[in-house]
């Protein structure tokens, strides 16, 4: 019986040591397979935002979360068209936010939007003092009338 226990205990042992070495394997295995590897990945990103929250921006389908180590952080707004500098997923600093331009009326639409303002002049006077009420679909084809004859 004493004998018994003792090569059980032998088993178990040689069992243990054997779950040791190849947990301690796994481990080498893992270590060496990190260390060839690049350990920090950086790139330069370009694009437009798309979203932005207090975490982070969202480029390219993409989101980028802000480092903490991230000196300053500029004021961006969606449409914006930024170049940052990514480690690891994390932007790291800032190249440079562009903010997009306001496109200038054409000389078309600036003389649409007079002939508007003054449709509604026109029906605002008459309607105090004649008493007529005017549709938004009737202010609407005056403006287009004058419209049609300042392009003449």
């Amino acid at each position: 019986m004493i004998k018994q226990i003792n090569s059980n205990q032998a088993f178990s042992n040689k069992s243990q040591n054997n779950v040791k070495q190849n947990m301690e394997s796994a481990m080498i295995k893992r270590i060496n397979s990190n260390s060839s590897a690049s350990p920090v990945s950086s790139e330069v990103i370009t694009g437009i935002v798309q979203q932005v929250n207090d975490r982070g921006i969202k480029v390219g389908d993409r989101w980028y979360n802000y480092s903490k180590f991230l000196a300053e952080k500029p004021s961006i707004a969606v449409n914006d068209t930024v170049k940052f500098a990514v480690s690891n997923g994390f932007i790291v600093n800032f190249i440079a936010v562009e903010k997009p331009t306001e496109p200038k009326p054409s000389e078309r639409e600036t003389q649409l939007l007079e002939a508007l303002r003054s449709a509604v002049k026109i029906a605002s006077t008459l309607e105090g003092e004649v008493s007529i009420k005017f549709s938004t679909q009737d202010i609407i084809k005056l403006a287009l009338t004058l419209f049609i004859q300042s392009d003449r």
